[in-house]
């Protein structure tokens, strides 16, 4: 016959275990209420023949930073700051535009559900203090030789490397507001046209020129136009 000190030890050993059980438990049902959003970037296909005159795109890289979604609040005050705003990057981190037709995936992280109707990101000039992903992006520390976006190409059958000094703080409305749940995997894609840069009033305009800077990044700039839900990374809407 067990006494009294054996029954209360193991009437303790058996109140632990049972707790122990409970706690595992708990544990385990726990779930997430996320759900994960990645970004693409997607360009047309540019059928691109040199020629007399013309210009041609072969690599373009954009530096960008503080990639966002969120929805419309007061506290939006239009030029990325609103509290109401989810991050999904900080960065700074190098996108490489595929200039094939195809999707660039350049973010992907775990939010919260709940319901966006918008995207912001910061096309960023890389500052004195930062080290740069990609050291094409600063030159030395001379201020002026600091970039946020990189175009090569030919232009006149002759190579040109052309470097965007400006920053740009981009915010796109979703076409249809995404919905995100938890547990699930949704894909947003951006639209740019990279064509458009070097054209104004349907004339061709030489990246050599210090005169055509200020034109051809503000079309840089107004050249992100649509976002949308893209899950099979096709570059259309679903």
């Amino acid at each position: 016959m067990m006494n009294f000190q054996e029954l209360v030890g193991k009437s303790i050993s058996f109140v632990l275990i049972a707790f122990l059980l409970l706690l595992i438990q708990g544990c385990d049902s726990t779930e997430t209420t996320d759900g994960t959003v990645s970004l693409s970037f997607s360009t047309p296909s540019l059928n691109q023949k040199i020629s007399a005159d013309s210009i041609a795109l072969d690599t373009v890289k954009i530096l960008i930073r503080d990639i966002k979604l969120g929805f419309e609040s007061e506290d939006d005050d239009g030029f990325g700051h609103d509290s109401d705003d989810v991050s999904v990057k900080v960065g700074p981190v190098v996108v490489y535009l595929n200039l094939n037709g195809v999707t660039t995936d350049f973010a992907v992280s775990n939010i919260p559900s709940g319901t966006y109707n918008k995207v912001k990101f910061k096309i960023h000039k890389i500052e004195a203090s930062e080290t740069p992903p990609d050291p094409e992006f600063k030159e030395g520390d001379d201020s002026s030789l600091r970039y946020s976006v990189i175009i090569k190409g030919i232009y006149n059958s002759n190579p040109f490397i052309y470097k965007s000094r400006k920053s740009a703080h981009q915010k796109i409305e979703l076409e249809n507001p995404l919905v995100v749940e938890p547990n699930t995997a949704t894909n947003l894609t951006i639209t740019v046209d990279p064509s458009t840069w070097f054209i104004k009033d349907g004339v061709i305009l030489d990246p050599s020129d210090p005169a055509n800077e200020n034109d051809i990044d503000n079309n840089i700039k107004d050249s992100f136009k649509r976002c949308f839900k893209d899950n099979d990374h096709g570059g259309d809407d679903d």
